[in-house]
C-alpha cells in the first residue's frame, strides 16, 4: 500500500493520488488527524500518460524506515557527500553547514571503504561527488583517483565557482571526472534570492567558458543542474535552451530541478508556490509553439536495454516509478533545437510502445540464440554478437523507417535527399559508430536530454517512489563498516541523523593522536 507522511502528526500513512480538476493531489487518511489532500501535479492528463507505460511491479510495502531498510537495492546512481563545507550557503540548501549545524568531512579512510563496497556491485554504479560543495576539499582529486581505482565511474556535481579559476578547471578536466554544474538562468536577481549573491553569476559564466574551452580539446561534455522556481525564474526555459544550444559542444544533459520547500520560513521568509513535474513539463513545451511534447518516464527508457546496446548507446542510470523523473530529446539541426516528435508521424508516447515490444523481440532472440543450433553455430566462428546486432539494427532501421518524416529529417534536396534516403540505414547497418551516420545524412547533428526531477519535498514523498528509487545517496556506517543506501529522495529525512554519526565517530578518533601530538610538542 502507497503511504505518505501526515502533515499534522507527521505519521506513515495511507495516500492514494487522485484528480480533482485536472490536477492530481495525494489523498492522505490519518486516522488521528483525518483526510487531507497534498497537491503534486497540475495536469492530471500527464500524470496518467506516464503511469500508462509503468511496467508491472510488485511492491512488498515499504515503511520509510531507510536506515533499517532490508529492500535489495542495486544503485545506479550514488550521491556520496564528501563534505558539508561550501563557498556559497546557498540559503535553499539543508546540507551545508548552517543547515546541519556541524561540520562534515570524513578522512580518506571512509571513503576507500565505502568505495571498495560499491565496486562489489555488478554493473558498477556511477557516484557523484556531493556535498556542500565538493571542490572546497583540498584532497578531492585524490578522491577521484581512488573512486577510479576501483572501477567507479566519478562525477562531481559542484556550484563551479572554483572553476572559474582557469588552471583550477584545468586540473578537474585532467582528472576526467564528469561534472555536473549548477546554473539557474542569467538573471542576477534569481541568484541573490536563491543563492545569496547575485556576483557568483558573473564566476559560473566564467566557469562555463573554462570549461568549453577545455572540453574542446579532449570532446568532454557536461550535465547542467538548473533549479527553477515559480515567479522568480520559472520562465527561463527559453533562455536556457538557447545557452544549451550555444553551448552543445559542452552541454549534453540539462536537469530542470522544482525547487525542494527545506527550509523553515521562520528563518527564511521566501515561500513561493509549489511548481511541479508537470508544470515544468508544460514551460517546457511552451517554449516550441505548435509541437507537442511528450515526456516519458525516465524508468520507462531504461527498457530499451538491447535496442540502445545495439544502438551503442549505455541505459541512463536513473528513473524507476513513472512519476519521478521524466525525460525528453531535442535535436539540433544545426541552427537550434527541435523537439524529436518534429521528425516522426505519429507521437512518441506510440514510438516508444512500438520500440517496447521490438525490445522484447530482441531479446527472446538473443536468449533463443543462446541454447539454439544455429547460435551455438555462429557462437563458435565469434560471429553470434556481431550477426545479432545486424539483425536487430534493420529490425530498429526499419521501425523507424515506417514512422519517420524523411522529408525533414534528411539532409540535402532533391536527388541530394535522395541518396541520403539509401545512404543512411546502410550507414546505420554497417557502421560502428550510429552517431556519425545520422550526423552525416540528417539534420540530427546534436542533441540535448531534458531530464526533469520529481517533487522532493517530504510531504509529497510516496512509499511507491522510495521502494523503486535506484538513485540512492550511500554512506558507510562507521560501526558496523557496512555501505548503507538511502533513497536520494528520503536523504533530507535521515541525513542530520547519519552525517553526525559519521562527524563524531571521527572526532572521536582524532581526538587522541591530537592530544598526544600536543604533548609531545610541548
Amino acid at each position: 500500500m502507497n503511504k505518505a507522511f501526515c502533515d499534522s502528526c507527521n505519521k506513515l500513512v495511507p495516500a492514494t493520488p487522485v484528480e480533482r480538476d485536472g490536477r492530481i493531489f495525494l489523498k492522505k487518511e490519518c486516522p488521528d488527524c483525518g483526510t487531507s489532500h497534498v497537491y503534486i501535479s497540475s495536469d492530471a492528463a500527464r500524470y496518467h500518460a506516464k503511469r500508462a507505460v509503468d511496467i508491472d511491479f510488485e511492491y512488498s510495502g515499504c515503511l520509510a524506515n531507510c536506515t533499517e531498510c532490508k529492500h535489495d537495492r542495486h544503485p545506479r546512481f550514488t550521491f556520496v557527500n564528501v563534505t558539508n563545507r561550501c563557498n556559497v550557503n546557498c540559503p535553499i540548501c539543508f546540507d551545508n553547514v548552517p543547515g546541519l549545524g556541524f561540520e562534515f568531512e570524513p578522512p580518506m579512510e571512509y571513503f576507500d571503504a565505502l568505495f571498495k563496497q560499491l565496486s562489489e556491485y555488478d554493473p558498477l554504479p556511477t557516484i557523484c561527488f556531493f556535498g556542500g560543495e565538493p571542490t572546497v576539499r583540498e584532497d578531492l582529486f585524490d578522491l577521484i583517483k581512488l573512486a577510479k581505482s576501483y572501477g567507479l565511474r566519478p562525477w562531481v556535481f559542484t556550484n563551479g565557482i572554483k572553476l572559474a579559476n582557469e588552471e583550477y578547471c584545468r586540473k578537474i578536466g585532467k582528472s576526467r571526472a564528469r561534472i555536473m554544474f549548477s546554473y539557474d538562468g542569467s538573471d542576477p536577481e534569481t541568484y541573490r534570492t536563491l543563492r545569496g549573491s547575485a556576483k557568483i553569476l558573473e564566476l559560473k559564466q566564467k566557469a562555463i567558458d573554462n570549461l568549453r574551452k577545455l572540453e574542446k580539446r579532449r570532446g568532454g561534455k557536461i550535465t547542467m543542474v538548473s533549479v527553477l522556481a515559480k515567479g522568480l525564474n520559472d520562465q527561463v526555459i527559453p533562455e536556457l535552451l538557447e545557452f544549451c544550444h550555444e553551448r552543445s559542444d559542452l552541454i549534453s544533459t540539462v536537469y530542470l530541478m522544482p525547487l525542494v520547500h527545506a527550509w523553515n520560513t521562520t528563518d527564511w521568509d521566501y515561500d513561493p508556490d509549489r511548481i511541479t513535474t508537470e508544470d515544468v513539463e508544460i514551460l517546457v513545451e511552451q517554449a516550441f509553439p505548435g509541437e507537442k511534447l511528450d515526456f516519458l518516464p525516465l524508468g520507462f527508457v531504461n527498457q530499451f536495454t538491447t535496442v540502445m546496446e545495439y544502438m551503442g548507446r549505455d541505459p541512463l542510470p536513473y528513473g524507476a516509478h513513472p512519476n519521478c523523473e521524466s525525460v525528453y530529446g531535442l535535436v539540433s539541426d544545426g541552427e537550434k533545437y527541435v523537439p524529436t516528435g518534429y521528425f516522426f508521424k505519429r507521437s512518441l508516447l506510440d514510438m516508444a510502445d512500438a520500440l517496447l515490444k521490438l525490445q522484447g523481440r530482441l531479446s527472446a532472440r538473443e536468449k533463443r540464440w543462446e541454447k539454439g543450433f544455429v547460435g551455438r553455430v555462429f557462437g563458435r566462428l565469434r560471429l553470434r554478437k556481431r550477426l545479432l546486432r545486424l539483425l536487430g539494427m534493420a529490425s530498429i532501421t526499419s521501425l523507424l523507417a515506417r514512422r519517420t518524416r524523411f522529408a525533414r529529417l534528411l539532409k540535402g534536396k532533391g536527388p541530394a535527399k535522395l541518396w541520403h534516403f539509401v545512404a543512411l540505414p546502410m550507414a546505420l547497418l554497417f557502421l560502428r559508430k550510429p552517431r556519425q551516420a545520422l550526423q552525416r545524412h540528417t539534420n540530427l547533428q546534436s542533441q540535448l536530454k531534458i531530464i526533469i526531477l520529481p517533487l522532493e519535498d517530504n510531504h509529497v514523498l510516496e512509499t511507491d517512489r522510495l521502494e523503486r528509487c535506484p538513485t540512492l545517496q550511500a554512506y558507510l556506517d562507521p560501526e558496523t563498516q557496512q555501505a548503507r543506501l538511502i533513497p536520494l529522495c528520503a536523504w533530507k529525512l535521515h541525513n542530520k541523523t547519519i552525517l553526525r554519526k559519521i562527524a563524531d565517530y571521527y572526532a572521536t578518533r582524532a581526538a587522541p593522536a591530537t592530544s598526544e601530538g600536543t604533548a609531545a610538542g610541548a
